[in-house]
């Protein structure tokens, strides 16, 4: 049972990391991503990939994260005049076009059957307490996320995001580049669930394509619906509700002595009735975002880049 504790709780705080890269686009911006699982899938393969050549882990991490928000970087900068719902197309048509690709070649990442023995980092230092070491490092990263984006949503920048979600026609209307700023949202986006692929592949040792399916995408979608699209801590909470129901019900056969394929079905049916519940229900989730109107969000950002520029504008005239 404490295995299995410390086991949920890690892959809470890898999911959560995901979920949180996907809240600053669809909560906090309004992009609607459906394909951010590839996002994931380019930092678990680049990692594992660097570690399996005898690299140092923290080189695989850096480079997955950095992968991953140049290939968002790549799908974004061809689609400057599309809406939210051709974005949505384009996102899962190119996740699924990366995922396929990985799935039929060999000489990379042995197509279907994935990498397998990724070395885990210091396993040899810390030996059977390498559980309790990897929840440590799992929770310190999604620490790290969560303070970062805290901050990333207070400043004038998380503002505009906000603004854009609420009107994109009005910021664009006050003369802002509406396009550069999504350019970023999903660049920053991207490395984050690069960081959790990268945490992702060295902690089960094995990954291939099955793990980034679209089904995965729906499950990240879940963990912000239900814990509150817009709200970071939410998302979280999110994160632990669903990711303790999809591991927890896996004991269910133990008892109605299911086949595995239906019981992965009855999961996922599960999991999307859950979401239909509150979406009608409670679709503001477990914990609910504070939203403020939008012209209170404008004139906060407005008035702080007006700050900014005059303060510029001073060291200039004293230099």
């Amino acid at each position: 049972m404490v295995e299995f504790i410390i086991y949920t709780l890690i892959m809470t705080a890898i999911f959560a990391i995901v979920a949180l890269s996907l809240n600053l686009q669809a909560g906090i911006t309004g992009l609607s991503n459906f394909g951010q699982a590839i996002f994931f899938a380019i930092g678990a393969y680049t990692s594992a990939l660097i570690t399996l050549n005898g690299l140092p882990f923290l080189l695989g991490l850096f480079l997955g994260m950095v992968l991953s928000a140049l290939f968002a970087l790549l799908i974004a900068l061809p689609t400057p005049g599309l809406r939210d719902d051709y974005w949505a197309i384009v996102s899962i048509a190119a996740a699924e076009t990366l995922r396929l690709f990985i799935n039929n070649e060999r000489w990379l990442a042995e197509g279907p059957f994935g990498l397998r023995g990724i070395p885990r980092p210091l396993e040899a230092l810390f030996g059977t307490g390498y559980n309790w070491f990897y929840l440590v490092l799992s929770l310190v990263c999604l620490a790290i996320v969560f303070i970062a984006f805290e901050l990333l949503i207070q400043s004038p920048f998380g503002r505009k995001l906000r603004a854009i979600r609420e009107s994109e026609a009005m910021i664009t209307a006050l003369g802002r580049s509406v396009f550069r700023y999504k350019i970023v949202t999903l660049m920053i986006s991207g490395a984050v669930a690069g960081l959790a692929g990268s945490l992702y592949g060295p902690y089960l040792t094995f990954i291939s394509p099955e793990h980034f399916a679209p089904v995965v995408t729906f499950m990240i979608w879940s963990m912000v619906i239900v814990g509150g699209s817009g709200n970071n801590l939410g998302v979280i909470l999110g994160a632990f509700v669903i990711t303790l129901f999809n591991l927890s019900t896996r004991f269910v056969k133990d008892w109605l002595l299911l086949p595995t394929d239906l019981l992965a079905a009855l999961r996922t049916l599960s999991i999307g009735l859950l979401i239909v519940v509150f979406v009608l229900l409670r679709p503001q989730g477990l914990i609910p975002e504070k939203r403020r109107s939008l012209l209170r969000v404008t004139r906060e950002s407005l008035v702080t880049e007006r700050k900014e520029k005059q303060s510029h504008a001073g060291g200039g005239k004293r230099k």
